[in-house]
């Protein structure tokens, strides 16, 4: 029944890109894992399960699970030391972890970087596309930024150097689970995860997939070397698994393929900036294109979040160095199909240009117009607005939207007074005002107090209180002249985008109930998810397997914010006794708690 896990045994189509495109290793089976969490809809895409498997775990299920995921990587360090893995069971393949460009090496050319603490499990076709499966948690490999501090094999487990440890913890994982796949089903574009498995010491296996799990960083490292023949070799493979998946179509002559190529990138990463800007998410971009898909999509989750409101000045602290922000993304993402331009520049010439000669090429502009498109499509969909709305608006309402978002960035960035201050994991100022909150009441405000008459406005004092944070001083909120005009400015531009949009009672009643959902007041934050996981933990010893599922599933199906498909936790599921219900009590009190947070 659970056959086709069989063929994840460590052969991927990368190893032909070049010889030292990664580095090979040997697996043993790890003992004492448990499965924690198993994405079935993903595994009956992938074919692993039949598409009516119940969504329950049974003992073959998870033996076929762990047999093909619970692993570790017989390293440099174990191959000195053989009576670390004696007598264990070693897999017959062996699994490659890639190298690529990583911001965290000293060396900036790729030498020494890439997949510290995973290997790549194979690929699997189904009738339709191919998936990339990879594993994290998996051991220390000579790539990690620990082993070049070190300057020595690492042994699996020891964190006395950073980045060395070759495990994940837990935590981490089941967060990267639940997050990717609540971004996922509201059609964000990202890597999903498998499977997580607990091994009971606070370290985990996470597995992820994704049609094409190459990162520009894969491609760049041979750019930055300049080696024609790998770059062109990386690049191929990469337009061939995109073309093979139906995801692209490309011409036949070479000139003409790598063009288009770029097109189809500036386009995807135009789209994927605005999305991470106009619905506050946060991932760390930068010029060596490891923390996203060569596609355009979201990956590696540990230096993911979604914000509460527009935290633009919130910066991951890394040790040494500090991220760039979310207003920022837009300026890497650019940079990156800059640097996408100069690859098949060198692919089609032969010859290295200097990165400069590419500040005006012409798929730069591509990107723009891609990125000015996608946030205002995004920032109609926070509206409230239906798709069919979206695009008449975005045909006959340019000015409108302009004015409109003008209108709006005003509040959106204003800061409390107390400026800059250290949170967790590094540092932000606090927006005065939460957006959604405002998006959500203001239809409902103008239907039940003003009976939907257009003209009818919210007085000035109770539109900023009705948005204000709860962590605002009197001074931050101190209702001034500019404010008061700001805010009947708003709502006249406001009232002009739904008038375009069709009759206004009608438009204003849709609205009302679509904004409820989109930007419902308890919505997943970077806070939450850490606050949630945590919780999940402390419970996944008192719930069996298919209990502990149901509730991890319930709270995504809960941040799935899309209307017609949100299925909030009913008061009901609070109310009953028992494990899953105290779980997800917790889950709704993180929520409320969490609400204005990073």
């Amino acid at each position: 029944m659970y056959g086709a896990f069989a063929q994840l045994d460590g052969s991927h189509p990368w190893r032909e890109v070049s010889p030292d495109g990664y580095q090979d290793y040997q697996a043993r089976y790890r003992p004492g894992g448990r499965v924690v969490y198993f994405n079935f809809p993903l595994a009956a895409e992938l074919g692993l399960v039949r598409s009516n498997h119940p969504k329950r775990m049974n003992r073959r299920l998870e033996k076929a699970i762990l047999d093909t995921f619970a692993l570790q990587i017989i390293n440099e360090y174990d191959l000195t030391h053989p009576e670390t893995w004696a007598g264990t069971k070693v897999k017959p393949g062996k699994y490659m972890a890639t190298r690529y460009l990583q911001l965290q090496h000293k060396s900036r050319s790729g030498r020494t970087s890439g997949d510290g603490r995973a290997i790549w499990n194979g690929t699997i076709a189904t009738p339709t596309l191919t998936f990339d499966v990879s594993s994290r948690g998996t051991g220390a490999t000579c790539l990690c930024p620990g082993a070049q501090i070190a300057k020595g094999p690492l042994r699996t487990g020891d964190d006395r150097v950073g980045y060395g440890s070759g495990t994940a913890d837990l935590d981490e994982m089941l967060g990267t689970a639940v997050m990717s796949e609540i971004f996922y089903r509201q059609g964000y574009p990202t890597e999903r995860t498998l499977t997580v498995i607990d091994f009971g010491d606070g370290t985990a296996i996470g597995v992820r997939t994704a049609p094409n799990l190459i990162r520009p960083a894969h491609i760049f490292r041979y750019l930055k070397q300049g080696r024609h023949r790998e770059l062109k070799r990386s690049f191929d493979y990469f337009l061939r698994r995109q073309t093979d998946n139906g995801f692209w179509k490309l011409p036949t002559d070479a000139r003409g393929k790598y063009r288009k190529a770029v097109r189809y990138l500036a386009r995807s990463y135009g789209k994927m900036a605005a999305l991470l800007e106009e619905e506050y998410i946060f991932n760390w971009l930068s010029w060596d294109g490891d923390n996203l898909l060569a596609s355009g999509a979201i990956l590696d989750y540990g230096s993911v979040r979604q914000f509460a409101a527009k935290h633009d000045k919130y910066r991951y602290d890394d040790v040494d160095r500090w991220s760039s922000s979310l207003t920022e993304q837009r300026y890497w993402a650019r940079e990156l199909i800059r640097a996408f331009a100069q690859a098949a520049d060198f692919v089609l010439t032969s010859r290295k240009r200097n990165l400069r000669r590419f500040r005006r090429a012409p798929c730069l502009r591509t990107y723009d117009r891609a990125f000015d498109r996608e946030r205002d499509r995004r920032f109609l969909w926070r509206l409230g607005f239906m798709p069919g709305q979206i695009d008449r608006l975005m045909r006959r309402a340019r000015r409108e939207i302009t004015d409109l978002r003008r209108a709006l960035v005003f509040f959106e960035d204003l800061k409390i007074s107390k400026g800059l201050e250290a949170i967790g994991d590094g540092v932000t100022h606090r927006p005065v005002f939460l957006i959604r909150n405002l998006l959500r009441f203001l239809p409902e405000y103008y239907l039940s107090e003003c009976g939907g008459r257009r003209g009818a406005m919210m007085p000035p004092e109770m539109f900023c209180r009705t948005m204000a944070a709860s962590y605002v001083t009197s001074r931050d909120v101190r209702l001034t002249k500019t404010r008061q005009a700001r805010a009947r400015n708003f709502q006249a531009c406001y009232q002009r985008l739904l008038v375009k949009a069709g009759p206004y009672r009608r438009v204003l009643e849709s609205i009302r109930r679509r904004s409820a959902v989109i930007n419902f007041e308890h919505r997943m934050t970077g806070d939450a998810i850490i606050h949630i996981t945590e919780n999940v933990i402390a419970h996944k010893d008192r719930l069996d397997f298919d209990e502990l599922q149901a509730a991890i599933d319930r709270f995504i199906e809960s941040q799935v914010l899309v209307p017609g498909a949100w299925k909030p936790i009913e008061g009901r599921e609070l109310k009953r006794r028992g494990c899953k219900s105290r779980l997800l009590r917790r889950v709704q009190k993180e929520l409320e708690e969490c609400k204005e947070t990073v």
